[in-house]
């Protein structure tokens, strides 16, 4: 016994299904790219460090050493926020997912309950009154 279906049952693709992949691989690629960055300044810490005390404070200006201590003193200041962006994009790419799969949800549900009501309600007898009456 088949029953032809007057609505579409299965809603289109919400915007969501576009949206979502583009921006968990464009955290992805921030985080990945923070990760490099802290190679790099792990390297450069170890070249300043490798050094003593004294010979760092004695560093002339415009010696390598002195670049390096000052790049290990400015880039963290804006790897961190970098790094939070792209944790933050992310995780809005996996909620975008939940909130696609909601809204999917809903216009099926939507779609199902405007196909069974009328069904349903042809299915009631007459001499029985409806619920709330």
């Amino acid at each position: 016994m088949s029953y032809q279906h007057t609505v579409d049952l299965i809603p289109s693709p919400p915007i969501q299904t576009r949206v979502y992949p583009v921006l968990i691989a464009v955290g992805f690629l921030i985080v990945l790219a923070a990760l490099v960055i802290g190679a790099a300044l792990a390297a450069t810490a170890s070249d300043v460090f490798d050094s003593t005390k004294a010979v760092r404070d004695a560093a002339l200006p415009g010696s390598s050493l002195l670049s390096d201590q000052s790049d290990l003193a400015a880039i963290p200041l804006w790897v961190q926020p970098f790094t939070f962006v792209g944790i933050g994009l992310m995780i809005t790419g996996i909620f975008t997912v939940f909130w696609g799969l909601l809204r999917s949800l809903r216009e099926a549900r939507g779609a199902a309950m405007l196909e069974a009501v009328p069904a349903l309600l042809a299915l009631q007898p007459a001499g029985e009154t409806k619920v709330g009456e």
